[in-house]
């Protein structure tokens, strides 16, 4: 059974002012958890192939999905949430269940990184609610993301990536630093505090082609959705920068 945790509090108690430093990470040690939170099992395979050829070949990668269990958290030194059909605005059976596994990550100074829908349940899990809306506009395509400069984004120049959400993160406390916005103002990113924690709305893990293919399949299924897709990419090749932001997420 999890605990129940309210929304925006877990993180105002402090450790005594100690760091918790795991012994994987003293020894240099990178053990990554995805959390794969599709809920298709077709797209789940999907991404898994994604990850496994073209993300993290050569690292110590274990995926995840919502119905595992995670009772060995400490065995990892690396959290990302990937994205979902699920709504961090509408709430689900799941909330609390991330929310304990955020808890253990964020709270023991582990580093973390949020893609689209993990953007926003994480951003609800430090903020609370008030922190996630429906979008004013859906977006759907391949957009230009304009970034600042942060240790996520080192060697990056503005980013050309897919898009694909109907919720967004908006009125953000002092607490959280915005890194990325794109050419309507909307927060594409943001650096909770000084911590090694991130959220960024936007999908680095597809390259031009991948995203197309998936978009592809969504329009034959929902052909509804077309009209609203977007593409901005002046070339395939802006895309192929992406990858650097994962592995300077492994490096923080």
């Amino acid at each position: 059974m999890h605990k129940n945790y309210t929304e925006g509090s877990s993180l105002k108690r402090e450790l005594d002012g100690v760091v918790v430093v795991t012994k994987l990470e003293f020894l240099g040690v990178i053990m990554l958890l995805i959390l794969n939170t599709i809920m298709t099992e077709e797209g789940r395979q999907r991404f898994d192939a994604l990850v496994r050829e073209k993300l993290f070949p050569e690292s110590k990668t274990t995926i995840r999905y919502l119905n595992d269990k995670f009772d060995d958290l400490e065995n990892f030194t690396h959290l990302i949430v990937s994205g979902s059909s699920l709504s961090a605005v509408e709430g689900s059976n799941w909330d609390n269940k991330i929310y304990s596994i955020l808890d253990h990550f964020v709270s023991n100074d582990k580093a973390v990184l949020g893609i689209c829908y993990g953007h926003h349940i994480l951003a609800r899990y430090l903020g609370g609610a008030e922190t996630v809306r429906k979008s004013v506009a859906v977006q759907y395509g391949f957009r230009l993301i304009h970034i600042e400069n942060n240790p996520l984004f080192a060697g990056l120049t503005d980013i050309f990536a897919m898009e694909a959400h109907g919720d967004e993160v908006h009125d953000l406390s002092s607490d959280f630093r915005v890194i990325a916005k794109d050419d309507d103002g909307c927060i594409q990113g943001y650096q909770y505090q000084d911590k090694r924690v991130w959220g960024i709305q936007f999908h680095p893990e597809y390259g031009y082609f991948d995203g197309l293919l998936s978009w592809e399949r969504r329009f034959r299924e929902h052909p509804e959705l077309k009209p609203c897709f977007k593409d901005s990419v002046p070339s395939h090749r802006v895309m192929e920068q992406n990858r650097i932001l994962f592995q300077n997420f492994l490096k923080l």
